[in-house]
């Protein structure tokens, strides 16, 4: 499990981030919208892509000066206190997305798969299966992601066809409801819960090809892929949405094609799928991180203790619904992906001018 020597193409790449995104997406909770009508959702795409876009651009800019480094091993180059206390905030920021998705998986087990069933320990595997994919490295991650979405997307378009017939126009409501504030405030949440913006920053410079190209085809398939999602949950559920935990879900219940009555186990296998390579992901970028800024310790120290913080924050957190809206906040989210995927990228880009400079008069 070699960070510096792994690479994958910009395919493998920005399909992995597609199946990271798409777990969000399904996995949506009706809470995350309170102020805002489904149909608000669907205008979305325009501030979320443009977001996006203007996100990204501190990481162009670094990437097209700097396109075999990432933003720590600018910094790394020049200041290493610095490049340390950069690490440990990506570190900070990858651990606390991989403890939410798992503890979203285990409120999802138990409240929708297991209703009956204590699924806390159910965790401990979970975690331990997303390490070793984590163990398995950057290459094995991306192969498994192209697979994988052999599988999530067909079965994804296989739910909406089966749900075509129950579309009921009826039910939508008219868009800006509620006034345009609502809206944007939504599509900065969902913005915030993008941390494969903060992925792109540090893994970029690890990936081969057409990387501008698969950026914008991710960005745009991703928001879409969103907006179709609300489109049937609003057309075929109406105002019943607003009152599921995982909306999305009861809508792959409703599904029925031919002799299948219901497509929500299908919808099962798509969430677990995607939360693996997601988890793995996150697990990965936090080992490889701090095996760089410490390199005398052993790989695997790194993969062990991230796993057992995980488990023990994950059996904090799970069985509570309170507690997972504690830490399943949008303003940490919101904070936490500015400060990775924004922030820092523009700070190197001024901190690296300036050394640079101070370099030139030293000449």
């Amino acid at each position: 499990m070699e960070y510096a020597k792994c690479k994958i193409s910009a395919f493998q790449f920005f399909m992995m981030l597609f199946l990271s995104r798409m777990l969000t997406t399904v996995t949506y909770l009706s809470s995350y919208t309170k102020d805002v009508r489904l149909s608000d959702i669907l205008v979305q795409p325009v501030f979320r892509i443009t977001m996006g876009i203007l996100i990204m651009l501190p990481v162009y800019y670094v990437y097209k000066k700097h396109s075999d480094k990432n933003v720590l091993d600018l910094v790394r180059e020049r200041n290493t206190k610095l490049s340390k206390i950069l690490s440990i905030i990506y570190v900070i920021t990858f651990f606390y997305f991989t403890v939410v998705t798992i503890a979203r998986l285990d409120l999802f087990a138990g409240t929708v798969v297991f209703p009956e069933t204590d699924v806390d320990y159910m965790l401990t595997f979970v975690i331990i299966f997303c390490c070793y994919g984590a163990f398995l490295g950057f290459e094995a991650l991306g192969r498994t992601s192209v697979l994988t979405a052999v599988l999530v997307i067909p079965a994804i378009v296989f739910i909406f066809v089966a749900l075509m017939g129950k579309v009921d126009l009826l039910n939508s409501t008219p868009i800006f409801y509620n006034g345009v504030m609502p809206v944007v405030k939504t599509a900065i949440d969902s913005v915030g819960q993008t941390v494969e913006y903060a992925i792109i920053a540090i893994a970029l410079p690890r990936v081969n090809g057409k990387v501008k190209k698969g950026f914008f085809i991710w960005l745009i398939a991703q928001t879409l892929i969103m907006a179709v999602m609300v489109f049937f949950t609003m057309t075929v559920m109406g105002n019943y949405a607003g009152t599921q935990l995982f909306p999305f879900h009861t809508l792959a219940s409703l599904a029925e094609f031919a002799m299948f009555d219901r497509l929500d186990a299908i919808f099962t296998g798509v969430w677990i799928m995607c939360a693996f390579i997601k988890g793995s992901l996150l697990i990965f970028l936090q080992v490889s991180i701090l095996r760089k800024e410490f390199p005398r310790i052993k790989t695997t120290y790194f993969l062990v203790a991230s796993g057992v913080l995980t488990i023990i924050s994950g059996f904090i957190i799970a069985g509570g619904i309170q507690r997972f809206n504690i830490v399943d906040s949008s303003i940490i989210k919101i904070i936490l992906t500015f400060i990775t995927a924004i922030l820092i990228p523009l700070f190197v880009l001024v901190f690296c001018r300036k050394e640079g400079e101070k370099c030139a008069v030293r000449q």
